[in-house]
């Protein structure tokens, strides 16, 4: 398991790739994490592994920005 941080993970969908959800995480040293899903079920592949990873995640929808 990673450091332990008090930042959330995000997840969120790709815009170019169909299905396919990320899962990213800003370290304590402002590295990051992140974790690709796609194909069937890979939104819920995703939050499983963001709630067993890191416990604390937000969903957050991309299609506001360009």
């Amino acid at each position: 398991m990673s450091v332990p941080s008090t930042e959330p993970a995000y997840l969120f969908e790709d815009r170019q790739t169909p299905r396919g959800w990320h899962v990213q995480w800003i370290t304590y040293d402002s590295g990051f994490e992140i974790a690709i899903f796609s194909g069937p079920n890979a939104r819920e592949r995703a939050i499983r592994y963001a709630d067993g990873q890191y416990g604390n995640f937000e969903e957050v929808s991309l299609s506001a920005y360009p």
